[in-house]
């Protein structure tokens, strides 16, 4: 893996009126969110959705195509949040806050697209202490400004802010994972190890683990922050990435063997999930 120094781009405070529709938008790197009022669901385009009430930490990858809808009855919304990059790669054409947005993942630009890694951040986290949390954001604030390289040694107290920001995150998630009812730590092992096929009937799930099915269904998103069948489709997509970078299999055998119906909707749901077609994952991966 390239060597991490974590690089914050811009951390900014977006209000949103409950009447807002977004289009939907591709972020070409990481992105982190405290929501600080209100609250809004983020639709992604394969037709889950993911809600996110005041107090929660949301962390997105780069590539993944999502809206914002507010809901309607929320009191005023807002989130903080920080753009930034596991390690710095120049961003010449990234000038101001938007142009490292794109409305479209299928016209987006390859060159300011950010490798999607996997660096154990759960989805969504709930916060411990709102005042806390809410600083740590704001201690990271660009004001607007895109920051470069050549900030330096100005965006110094920045990213050493966001450092002390990410050590607080993975020390959270830590903590909620031991927490984590043994029951789903189990479930989520064995999902981990077998992901491949089509998602499996949600009542033998449920059944398995003595649950009714919205038990199951709500006890698994409280502990992982996203959906059983999301989460097996993101471990089948893993095991697909890794076997783009590190073997000659075609798209087709890797298709089929982790359980797609055809290539189509290994590429689709591919594309949904990490930004980028199979094939163009595999070129960009072997260039780094």
């Amino acid at each position: 893996m390239t060597s991490l120094y974590p690089f914050v781009r811009f951390s900014i405070r977006v209000p949103i009126r409950p009447e807002t529709r977004f289009a939907y938008r591709i972020c070409y790197v990481p992105s982190l969110y405290y929501i600080e009022s209100g609250s809004a669901r983020v639709l992604y385009e394969d037709g889950t959705f993911i809600r996110l009430p005041a107090g929660t930490l949301f962390s997105l990858k780069p590539g993944i195509s999502h809206t914002w809808e507010v809901d309607p009855d929320s009191p005023p919304f807002a989130f903080l949040c920080v753009f930034f990059e596991w390690s710095y790669r120049p961003k010449p054409m990234a000038k101001v806050t938007g142009d490292l947005l794109c409305l479209s993942s299928e016209i987006h630009d390859p060159e300011m697209l950010d490798e999607p890694l996997d660096m154990d951040i759960p989805e969504c986290l709930t916060a411990d202490a709102h005042g806390y949390w809410k600083g740590l954001f704001e201690a990271v604030s660009t004001d607007y400004k895109v920051l470069h390289h050549e900030d330096y040694p100005e965006s110094l107290a920045v990213n050493g802010h966001f450092l002390l920001l990410l050590h607080q995150l993975y020390q959270l998630a830590r903590r909620k994972n031991d927490d984590t009812d043994p029951r789903i730590a189990k479930l989520k092992a064995y999902m981990d190890m077998n992901a491949g096929g089509e998602y499996g009937d949600i009542d033998l799930w449920a059944e398995t683990l003595g649950l009714s099915r919205g038990h199951f269904h709500a006890l698994f998103s409280t502990h992982t922050g996203v959906t059983p069948k999301r989460y097996w489709n993101n471990r089948r997509i893993n095991k697909a990435r890794n076997d783009l970078s590190g073997t000659n299999d075609s798209v087709t055998v890797i298709a089929e063997r982790y359980g797609f119906s055809s290539v189509h909707a290994f590429t689709k749901l591919f594309r949904q999930t990490v930004g980028v077609s199979p094939t163009d994952y595999r070129k960009q991966s072997r260039l780094i």
